[in-house]
């Protein structure tokens, strides 16, 4: 019956490979092995007798024993002294002058293979157990001690330089037997799977003397066969780490007696044609990357003047200093940041949105969301890794709560991203991008009809030039990409404050300004005491220091006990926004501190003015004051609101001390809004001209 041509082609390729398999596994026979190592003289077999001789009783049919806690070339049939070599040269004397003995019962076969399982497959064929290990082994060694009898001189080396070779190429593969099952062993170098370069700088010895070092020397000239190759005798006059040194040859370099302490005794190479004995060629490689920058900085130097060369020398001098001064500065501020980093403690801020979780839950049971969302809490915050807190105070804590996350953040003297956005979409320069884009957007709303009036956009010179109902148009599409972007950077920021491997330094070698922060401009009794939070390039957008102090990083400084009264009332008419504004001020109506003598005009009580007899209307006659009076808690704030009459007020403040004081939030908060918002945005401004013009579509 005729076979269609696919058929016939698969037939035989099965049969071939049927065939090299079999022949594969009859390689690895034993009697194969035994044959192609049998040692014959005259029709006797040495190989039989000598093998009788070293292990008697042990045949090719001799059980295997598998080690799993050596290395596979140390298994060994049963039977088999352990420490029995598998080869021995010149095994025979006269009977076989120069023959090599190898044992074939020492010889991987069938017998093994056949027979071992899955586990022992795995561990047989595992890379780890046949790579050869390469001259990277002795690396680690250091030649550091002085020779006895020969002080200033730590060794002597000798280097056999064969010049780059590929070896092993097309590779020569690692022997392999196919089972039966399908199952498949390899073992010897896995570096016969490939080929390899060797490099100059392999062959290297050390040597403790010189007359071994000489002989060694004299023994490698005689191994050289190639046109490229030389040997390379040297003394060492400076402790030398054999990696490094190894790592210098193989760039084809010689060791030099200025960088390596590697003295030149003698040299030899197979020379050229006419030339016998010469050094290869060429004997001075071209210099690499490194020698030529030295050598171009070398010519630079020379072609200075010597009053350019000592400004030069002047000016290093300074540097190196200025970075020391500077490096100690940091080390000084690194030890004030420990008290940074237990105030922003990541576990305790986490903690209290779970907290504020709890309460909620606790106010109304029937909500059953506020229930679950306060249970789910409950089980991941206690055991939620660093980075899922910082994912969740950017992503559930931030857009929760941003009012109270931008106060945080403006404490920190910063202006904020959210700040910087919000307030650039009204004064921001428009480009020409932004404004066809926002045109583009008016054409497709008029086409769908979710817009009826054109504004009659319109090109001049290929530019759009704007009226101000236009301008409005445009500015209106930004505000919301604008505030959204704003809030996912403020809460970028605000997850940086809470990691605590952030770098907060500003980097020794800086010699420009960065986000608003320089050594030149920035304060340093605060950069010393841990504040300001530089970050360097690593702030995000939108993100500066301000030139001014923010009145909140002063009141914030005031009421954690780090500056005095005095000392605030000093640096708010020094380097504030509000210096000179007398309403702020110790005698003014709206005076950031509230003391003894000044608090009646903060506090206006709900029975001021009234009869003795009045009866309280509960939901008219209520107290106003600023939040910093309100006692620190809900209870206490409910309290002084509804219940304090003028006379509670009084004894109250009576039994304060004289020096009492409290920081007005509420005037804090005036001046932050009023008065610092307006002066920021010229510098949100020059922020964005320096930084940007980034671009928003809608």
């Amino acid at each position: 019956m005729a076979h269609s041509p696919e058929s016939e082609a698969n037939y035989k390729a099965y049969q071939q490979q049927y065939h090299a398999d079999r022949n594969a596994r009859a390689r690895y026979a034993y009697e194969a092995l035994e044959k192609d190592n049998r040692i014959t003289v005259k029709g006797k077999d040495l190989s039989a007798e000598l093998m009788h001789t070293r292990a008697p009783g042990v045949t090719g049919e001799t059980p295997w024993e598998k080690d799993l806690s050596i290395h596979p070339l140390k298994w060994r049939r049963q039977g088999m002294p352990k420490d029995l070599p598998r080869s021995v040269h010149n095994a025979f004397g006269d009977e076989a002058p120069g023959r090599l003995f190898i044992d074939p019962r020492m010889l991987f076969d069938c017998s093994l293979f056949d027979n071992m399982t899955d586990e022992e497959i795995e561990y047989f064929n595992d890379e780890k157990h046949w790579v050869v290990p390469g001259p990277e082994e002795r690396d680690h060694i250091t030649l550091n001690d002085e020779l006895e009898g020969e002080p200033g001189v730590y060794g002597y080396l000798v280097h056999v330089n064969r010049g780059r070779k590929e070896l092993n190429n097309p590779p020569a593969g690692r022997p392999r037997y196919k089972r039966k099952d399908g199952k498949i062993l390899t073992w010897n170098d896995p570096r016969l799977d490939a080929p390899y370069w060797q490099e100059c700088g392999d062959s290297m010895f050390t040597y403790l003397n010189e007359q071994e070092a000489r002989e060694a020397f004299e023994n490698q000239k005689l191994h050289l066969y190639d046109l490229n190759q030389e040997v390379r005798l040297y003394r060492l006059t400076k402790p030398i780490n054999l990696g490094d040194a190894r790592a210098w040859l193989n760039s084809d370099h010689p060791l030099r007696e200025k960088e390596h302490g590697a003295i030149t005794l003698d040299a030899f190479g197979t020379g050229q044609y006419e030339n016998p004995g010469a050094l290869r060629l060429p004997q001075q490689p071209a210099p690499d990357e490194d020698e030529r920058d030295r050598i171009a900085e070398e010519a630079y130097w020379n072609s200075l003047t010597p009053e350019e060369q000592q400004q030069i020398l002047h000016d290093q001098d300074y540097y190196e200093k200025l970075e020391e001064e500077r490096w100690q500065i940091n080390q000084k501020r690194c030890d004030a940041l420990e008290r940074f980093f237990e105030r922003f403690n990541i576990d305790e801020y986490v903690n209290q949105h779970l907290q504020a979780a709890l309460e909620e839950a606790a106010e109304d049971p029937d909500d059953v969301s506020a229930v679950h969302y306060a249970k789910k809490l409950s089980e991941e915050v206690p055991v939620m890794p660093l980075e899922e807190k910082l994912l969740f105070i950017k992503e559930d804590m931030y857009p929760t709560s941003p009012s109270a996350c931008e106060e945080e953040l403006r404490k920190l003297n910063i202006v904020t991203p959210y700040e910087t956005l919000t307030h650039l979409v009204d004064v921001m320069p428009l480009d020409q991008e932004t404004i066809e884009h926002a045109v583009m957007v008016h054409k497709m709303k008029l086409k769908r009809g979710t817009e009826t009036k054109n504004l009659g956009f319109r090109r001049k010179g290929g530019q759009y030039h704007l009226n101000e109902e236009q301008e409005q148009y445009v500015r209106a599409g930004l505000v919301d990409r604008f505030t959204s972007q704003g809030e996912r950077a403020s809460a970028e920021l605000l997850m940086y404050v809470y990691h605590n491997e952030w770098y907060r330094c500003l980097e020794v070698d800086q010699y420009e300004e960065i986000n608003g922060f320089s050594w030149e401009t920035i304060n340093m009794d605060d950069y010393l005491a841990g504040h300001l939070l530089t970050y360097g390039e690593g702030l995000p957008y939108g993100a500066f220091a301000p030139k001014h102090d923010r009145i909140e990083f002063l009141a914030d400084l005031l009421q954690r006990g780090e500056i005095d009264v005095p000392t605030f009332w000093k640096r708010v008419e020094a380097s504030s926004y509000v210096r000179g504004l007398k309403q702020f001020g110790p005698d003014g109506e709206e005076s950031f501190i509230i003391t003894k003598k000044n608090w009646r005009q903060f506090v206006k009580c709900w029975d001021e003015g009234r009869p003795e007899g009045y009866v309280q209307n509960p939901a008219e006659d209520l107290s106003s004051f600023p939040e910093s009076l309100g006692g620190g808690s809900f209870e206490t704030y409910e309290d002084r609101l509804c219940n304090w009459r003028t006379k509670d007020w009084e004894t109250w403040i009576d039994s304060l001390p004289d020096d009492w004081w409290v920081v007005n939030s509420d005037a804090v908060a005036v001046a932050s809004y009023q008065v610092e918002d307006p002066t920021l945005v010229p510098e949100m401004v020059d922020y964005y001209v320096k930084n940007g013009p980034q671009v928003y579509s809608y």
